[in-house]
């Protein structure tokens, strides 16, 4: 599975849980801007801790965090922009692959 894949899945998982109680409590929204949160003001471990929710192998951790040599300039800033996307919580979470589509894959 493809990393947008993962970010697709996610979004989805997000908006699911709002459709099924519109009302909240949000889990899966709340620990997305939670992460995304710390990812941006915190250190690398929070940057790590927030990549691991859209890598199902080693190989999309390496590419997210980025330790695979990917660290270009375009996929910096997919990266920075998938960070971003997450603070929004509830409210944008369909926007999660804006500005990252395919760049990480």
């Amino acid at each position: 599975m493809a990393i947008s894949d993962n970010i697709q899945e996610k979004a989805e998982a997000i908006q699911n849980e709002i459709a099924a109680n519109p009302n909240g409590p949000f889990p899966i929204a709340a620990e997305v801007q939670d992460k995304a949160t710390k990812a941006i003001l915190g250190g690398i471990s929070e940057w790590v801790n927030y990549m691991q929710l859209f890598a199902k192998s080693t190989a999309d951790l390496a590419r997210l965090i980025p330790t695979d040599g990917t660290n270009d300039a375009v996929r910096q800033t997919a990266r920075a922009y998938l960070a971003a996307n997450g603070m929004c919580g509830d409210t944008t979470t369909g926007n999660l692959k804006n500005n990252v589509t395919i760049k990480l894959d």
